[in-house]
């Protein structure tokens, strides 16, 4: 562990979650402002693509020009256009570059423009970043990153994956010395192996300050895993792998830690006691298991609800430790809402008229060339930050 490198790399962390945070607190004050700047903008620089074309972008002026030019979509709509992407054309749904294929639903793909990647990168990441250092738990230990990594570039160049992941590893020269497992270990196909290896850095390593998942469940099961597999583990870090050398004082402490450890007790500060922070993206209901991992981790851990972030679009961005709720993203997407309790899509609403304790389907317009696509996911308006109403997810 090169503590140098770390301070260097969580400074950069800070100051980019730094101008982000800088950003989300100018535009939270008049959101609708920021949402007909973003859309007018959105149209305008993508009136030349194909779908601005078939849909008169260059004749939208208003918000209401923008309703009645371009139709609802599905997932349907795009399935041509996204082929072609995939095949590497350009100015097809966006004037943006195409970076990335996200996975949605399985064996369905969604583009990724360099843009909406940056914006997903700034609110996902960097702010979360920044709530994490603003209480003081962006440390000089190493972070446990639970996130899927595994990335395949096509011929066209563009690539394709988990987004979070491709994000994780923008800055490829410190990740070996950021991360606690290695970016190309973390790739194996098969899910016991990538526990087993997830378990073994993890031991390994005692200088842990911030762990990193794509959803609590992860962490839960890490920790599941390690309670089961801990003699084999410990015995593997004494001996040395081709992974990792020979550490016959880890071994031992494991060994002490687990032989007293009751199984669903509190386990994570006792294996890695800087370890302070957890930051847990796809946040959905928050259930039993999310208890369990409350267990786990005890008092003294906290965590960063990262947002709302799928692969349709980042929608949210974190305001507080230990809080579910998240404000809405006034510059990332143009919203539309269709109230729950209502039977169609006839009057969708903007953000400046959601109200609170009331539930809404998301209906986004997005950096990476969906337009008024329907997401199927209902938000529950709970409370508001500066002018910008604050959700959580709610039931479908």
């Amino acid at each position: 562990m090169d503590k140098k490198v770390i301070k260097i790399v969580n400074e950069a962390r800070w100051a980019d979650g730094l101008r982000v945070r800088n950003r989300l607190e100018e535009i939270t004050y008049d959101p609708m402002r920021s949402q007909e700047e973003f859309l007018m903008r959105l149209i305008r620089e993508n009136a030349q693509t194909v779908y601005g074309h078939l849909h008169g972008f260059s004749s939208i002026r208003s918000l209401d020009d923008f309703r009645r030019y371009v139709p609802l979509t599905t997932y349907d709509d795009y399935s041509p256009y996204i082929e072609r992407i995939t095949n590497g054309e350009r100015n097809i749904l966006t004037a943006y570059l195409t970076e990335h294929l996200s996975y949605l639903s399985g064996y369905k793909k969604l583009p990724q423009s360099r843009w909406g990647m940056q914006t997903s990168y700034d609110y996902s990441l960097c702010n979360s970043f920044f709530v994490a250092a603003h209480h003081g738990y962006l440390t000089d230990g190493m972070t446990l990153n639970l996130v899927d990594n595994s990335v395949e570039r096509l011929k066209s160049g563009i690539t394709i994956g988990n987004m979070l992941g491709r994000l994780l590893v923008k800055r490829d020269i410190d990740n070996d010395q950021i991360y606690v497992i290695p970016i190309d270990v973390a790739n194996s196909p098969d899910r016991d192996d990538i526990l087993y290896l997830q378990a073994l850095f993890a031991l390994k390593q005692n200088h842990i300050s911030l762990a990193i998942c794509d959803h609590h469940d992860y962490m839960v099961e890490l920790l599941r895993y390690i309670e089961k597999h801990w003699p084999k583990l410990a015995e593997d870090i004494e001996q040395g792998i081709p992974y990792i050398q020979p550490d016959a004082e880890r071994a031992n402490m494991i060994r002490e830690i687990m032989e007293e450890h009751h199984i669903g007790t509190q386990l994570v500060t006792r294996l890695w006691p800087r370890l302070h922070c957890v930051m847990v993206y796809n946040v959905d209901r928050l259930g039993a298991s999310f208890e369990l991992l409350r267990t786990y981790c005890g008092n003294d851990v906290h965590f960063v609800f990262t947002g709302i972030s799928t692969a349709e679009g980042t929608f949210t961005a974190a305001l507080n430790l230990d809080d579910p709720q998240t404000v809405l993203i006034p510059d990332s997407v143009f919203y539309e809402f269709k109230p729950k309790d209502t039977k169609d899509y006839n009057n969708l609403l903007t953000i400046d008229q959601l109200e609170i304790g009331r539930s809404y389907e998301l209906v986004v317009t997005t950096l990476s060339g969906l337009y008024r696509f329907i997401t199927q996911i209902c938000l529950i308006v709970v409370g508001r930050y500066h002018d910008t109403p604050t959700v959580i997810i709610g039931k479908e």
